[in-house]
């Protein structure tokens, strides 16, 4: 009897760590894509929300929690039929922007995971062209996201990403005062590789950080209408996680107030991230169903 015990806990035991093995995660750290997945028909949501104000004025303004928002709204799907294939759909205030999309995980080891994402983005604003570039905006980005183990705690990422259309494409890029000036359009679309680290510290709480480097096209351009002699910056964003059950909370502070591969990837949305000392908070809340 005892023996036909210790058999049945163990088997319980082993079928627990199948079932939390095969359990659905929303494939989203703080802006860029991670190579999980939503599994069989499950559903998972996502809540993000910008603060456009910076920090640095302090209480005058509640550290910027007076200031504008952008919010956005998010769902992914499983598709049983297809395991690891999932379809997403997302749409933020900034630009209206409205993103949908598919993505395959196509390596999942010990140690490396591995996925390939496709989507579309359409900023539903009349299309217009302002003094940072054009706004209206539709356009395709690909994404190979992938993540390295460099221990069970310890996740590094990498996303390449390809964006086809930014805000000045087909533009003659500005540059600072003194410079050479351009005379042929910034044409093509834009490659980028973000990067991001998550350190788990316990079960539910971890450390998330990405970073956005500025494409080489930008090293030597301004944003248009800045006269300061400061060129387009690196993006970033940083903060903490928890978890609970079905749920993911995430504080950040970044330079960064995009959300979409094609705000925070292309360097020059928006004028591009803000200077480092012009970091604001945002958040982001996650769920599984």
């Amino acid at each position: 009897m005892p023996g036909k015990t210790l058999t049945t806990l163990m088997c319980a035991l082993l079928a627990g760590g199948a079932l939390q093995a095969e359990a659905s995660d929303y494939p989203l750290a703080i802006n860029l894509p991670t190579a999980e997945r939503m599994q069989y028909w499950d559903i998972g949501l996502a809540f993000t929300h910008r603060f456009v104000t910076p920090v640095k004025d302090h209480g005058k303004d509640v550290y910027g929690l007076d200031g504008y928002t952008y919010a956005g709204l998010g769902f992914t799907f499983g598709i049983k039929p297809v395991p690891g294939l999932n379809a997403f759909i997302y749409r933020t205030a900034d630009n209206k922007t409205f993103t949908f999309g598919l993505q395959q995980q196509v390596l999942n080891l010990d140690r490396v995971r591995l996925a390939v994402r496709v989507e579309r983005f359409d900023e539903v604003v009349k299309s217009t062209l302002t003094p940072i570039g054009k706004v209206g905006v539709v356009g395709a980005v690909f994404q190979v996201p992938t993540e390295i183990f460099l221990t069970d705690d310890i996740i590094f990422s990498v996303v390449p990403a390809y964006i086809t259309k930014t805000t000045t494409t087909d533009t003659i890029l500005a540059v600072p005062p003194g410079a050479t000036p351009n005379t042929t359009p910034n044409t093509g679309g834009v490659f980028n590789v973000g990067l991001g680290l998550r350190i788990g510290f316990t079960e539910k709480f971890s450390f998330m950080g990405e970073y956005y480097p500025r494409p080489s096209k930008f090293s030597k351009a301004a944003p248009g209408g800045i006269t300061d002699g400061t060129t387009y910056q690196q993006g970033f964003a940083a903060g903490v996680s928890y978890k609970t059950f079905k749920h993911r909370f995430t504080l950040i502070g970044t330079n960064v107030p995009g959300t979409t591969p094609n705000q925070v990837l292309s360097g020059d949305y928006g004028g591009g991230p803000r200077p480092s000392s012009q970091w604001s908070i945002g958040f982001n809340v996650v769920r599984v169903f």
